[in-house]
């Protein structure tokens, strides 16, 4: 098959070499993971829109501007899979009319996409969901009962057929024997993501645990100080260290030194949670509220907490920090190979009515 991934959204273009280098989002990571593997066994083409020089790393895998008019020099894609940007749709079913379509999501998806959905339904565009929990919000705000009586003033009330497929963690992560910190925790985000509800919660427990320290990966200091919903005082509070954006390397490493992943807040639910799946799949468990994704993609209910109850995370902290800490593992759904597989099922299973 051909198949064009669409990227318009991410701000920097991305690859395999720029994945090693300088690390990665998960949105991102995943896309490079997905489309290498399928180039394998098919033709690929991840067009992006802030990509400006054209990349080739073998003869079934390219990355494209995605100005670039005939991504498969002439031929129709058998597949265009938009990433995240629900008015892309008519533009590129104009353009690819006997394509089979499918926005593929990552973020909840809010009420403003009813404006979307009789469109998503006309130009027959499936929606491809990163986990249950994401599947079933997304199929409740698409598919109900209101937005098909919308969906039917706009021109189609049609269901929306919606997948779920899994994103793939990196097939060489798995538990070493390197020594973790007792005093160390790690939380890996942007500002958007809950960081200051994370903050103030370290704030609190610090006061009974002193000596905690909370690494932050993934932002530099400049970005993170740039966002004027973040409380500043609390990045410079002591215990905080910020280490910037770190090559997925350097930061599992950071994962695999800490005490466990810190995500104690409930104001931004994960969709998938890669960053879950890799702290499991090398040893380390995650704290966690049990909202979004986080039941399904933890190896264990013990890493679910009532973020809201300061006394029950200080005692599984102190509990943890006993060396009680609890033996956490990649669940088979989200390797490799299997989520491969969900995508060659999927690609060769869903059709279109032309």
């Amino acid at each position: 098959m051909r198949i064009l991934f669409y990227d318009d959204v991410a701000r920097e273009s991305y690859d395999p070499a720029i994945m090693e280098s300088s690390g990665l989002g998960g949105t991102e990571s995943t896309v490079v993971r997905i489309a290498q593997e399928l180039s394998l066994t098919h033709d690929v083409v991840v067009a992006q829109g802030a990509r400006t020089t054209p990349l080739k790393l073998h003869s079934s895998l390219h990355f494209l501007p995605s100005r670039e008019l005939e991504p498969f020099s002439g031929r129709q894609p058998d597949w265009v899979i938009v990433l995240r940007k629900h008015r892309l749709i008519k533009q590129l079913r104009q353009r690819f009319p006997s394509s089979r379509l499918a926005l593929w999501i990552h973020n909840w998806q809010r009420r403003e996409v009813l404006a979307w959905r009789a469109e998503i339904a006309k130009q027959r565009c499936q929606i491809i969901a990163a986990s249950d929990a994401h599947r079933d919000h997304t199929n409740l705000l698409v598919n109900g009962t209101t937005a098909r009586l919308l969906g039917k003033l706009l021109g189609n009330g049609e269901i929306i057929e919606i997948h779920r497929i899994y994103n793939p963690v990196n097939p060489h992560l798995r538990a070493d024997d390197t020594s973790y910190n007792p005093d160390k925790l790690i939380f890996f985000s942007t500002a958007n993501k809950g960081l200051n509800q994370v903050l103030d919660t370290f704030t609190r427990i610090r006061e009974a645990l002193p000596n905690l320290r909370l690494c932050i990966a993934g932002s530099t200091k400049e970005t993170l100080f740039n966002y004027s919903e973040l409380d500043h005082s609390q990045l410079e509070q002591p215990g905080v260290e910020i280490l910037g954006r770190l090559p997925q390397q350097e930061v599992l490493k950071h994962v695999r030194e800490s005490l466990c992943a810190f995500y104690p807040q409930n104001r931004h639910a994960e969709t998938f949670g890669l960053i879950y799946a890799e702290s499991n799949a090398v040893g380390t468990p995650v704290i966690a509220h049990n909202f979004g994704s986080a039941k399904e993609v933890l190896s264990s209910s013990e890493q679910l907490v009532d973020c809201t109850d300061t006394g029950e995370l200080i005692n599984r902290l102190r509990e943890w920090r006993h060396s009680n800490r609890p033996n956490v593992f990649l669940r088979d759904e989200f390797t490799l190979s299997n989520v491969i597989e969900a995508w060659e099922r999927f690609l060769v299973s869903s059709t279109i009515t032309r």
